[in-house]
């Protein structure tokens, strides 16, 4: 499916067309990268604010399995909330679906490293999920997504990097 943002310009839907993204029973894995994969993150301070607000929205709005901030992209492993998928139900806060949680994300973090460190446009536009399926082990996910900075060569062990975490499984 094409999706037609601006005139003249065609980008490709990467979501599937019958899946509705909404509610607590799925489990997915998502990369979110910077724009033009610039090394944002390499700036520990950047990083913490990208951590933080990962961190802040495990209280109401994710159940977060894992997550890994490398220099140019964010990878985790999360479910949306009953708290969260329900504000869809009130059409003023928006639809509780995984796209609205990350545009929310990334909008809110994009205008804090604006204004502190003038970074913009933080984000690249789209991000890649994966619904987890059934069979698929939750362990095995976040193993890979934990071991992202030991395959590149940043640290022999997955817990010696500040940016990887396994929170719950």
């Amino acid at each position: 499916m094409i999706v037609n943002n601006t005139p003249g310009h065609r980008r490709k839907n990467i979501r599937l067309e019958d899946f509705d993204y909404k509610g607590s029973a799925y489990v997915y894995f998502i990369t979110i990268c910077t724009h033009d994969k610039r090394h944002y993150f390499n700036n520990v301070d950047v990083a913490k604010i990208i951590k933080d607000e990962i961190e802040f929205r495990m209280i109401n709005e994710i159940k977060l399995f894992c997550y890994c901030i490398m220099p140019d992209h964010l990878h985790m492993l999360l479910s949306l909330t009953e708290n969260y998928t329900k504000k869809g139900q009130d059409k003023s806060v928006g639809e509780g679906t995984l796209w609205n949680w990350v545009s929310a994300y990334k909008r809110y973090t994009s205008r804090i490293t604006n204004q502190l460190f003038q970074i913009k446009p933080l984000w690249h536009k789209n991000f890649y999920d994966h619904i987890v399926r059934k069979e698929e082990s939750l362990l095995k996910i976040a193993e890979y997504i934990v071991n992202n900075p030991v395959r590149k060569g940043m640290v022999s062990e997955w817990e010696e990097y500040p940016y990887s975490r396994i929170i719950e499984l």
